[in-house]
């Protein structure tokens, strides 16, 4: 994700996920239904299909409140893509400290198929359809991992939300690593999804 800075906004865009990508092992508690810790898979076409049903999804900051109503998004070959100005000064402050980590995605009425565990007893589950009910701005660990930042200056249903760490826990990534690290780690992971494609 490209995050540029404005006196008094900062303009987001980049991947908030890259399909046929496996995230970061999940807890069991994440999903309900889980078996077990997890591995995850968004298959191709599946945010296109539910941005047709309801283009209108709002973007958060870290699950928690509304930023903006709705955020520009398209499913392209590599995965789900945003883009959004934001003049929120939390969001903004956040971002000049360095502090954004990566983007997350948060829906309802999944599709889903899960295998068998591995040697490690995690199972993988493969998504073929949900309801995208949000996307959100972090400073949590992403789940999935080509989500990273870079910042440059100038009826009842189960929710789930897609990062690795406790809901009130901030993570401090980009304080251990050099900038442009999370930037180089998402190119190549991306060079190989379009590669791969």
């Amino acid at each position: 994700m490209k995050i540029e800075i404005r006196s008094d906004s900062i303009h987001l865009s980049g991947y908030v996920n890259a399909v046929e990508r496996r995230s970061a092992v999940l807890p069991q508690r994440v999903c309900r239904n889980a078996p077990g810790d997890f591995v995850e898979v968004i298959r191709s076409g599946t945010f296109a299909e539910s941005l047709k049903r309801n283009p209108d999804v709002a973007l958060r900051f870290n699950h928690e409140r509304t930023v903006i109503d709705s955020v520009e998004l398209r499913e392209d070959n590599i995965g789900l893509h945003a883009e959004a100005t934001i003049t929120d000064m939390e969001i903004v402050s956040a971002a000049r400290e360095h502090k954004l980590t990566g983007w997350s995605f948060g829906f309802t009425s999944p599709r889903d198929e899960w295998s068998e565990p591995d040697d490690k007893g995690i199972y993988t589950r493969s998504i073929s359809g949900l309801d995208l009910v949000e996307v959100s701005i972090l400073t949590k660990r992403p789940a999935y991992p080509a989500t990273s930042v870079e910042v440059r200056d100038g009826e009842a249903t189960e929710y789930e939300y897609r990062h690795t760490e406790e809901e009130n826990e901030v993570s401090d990534l980009t304080e251990k690593r050099p900038n442009n690290m999370n930037v180089r780690q998402a190119e190549l992971d991306l060079i190989r999804i379009m590669h791969n494609a």
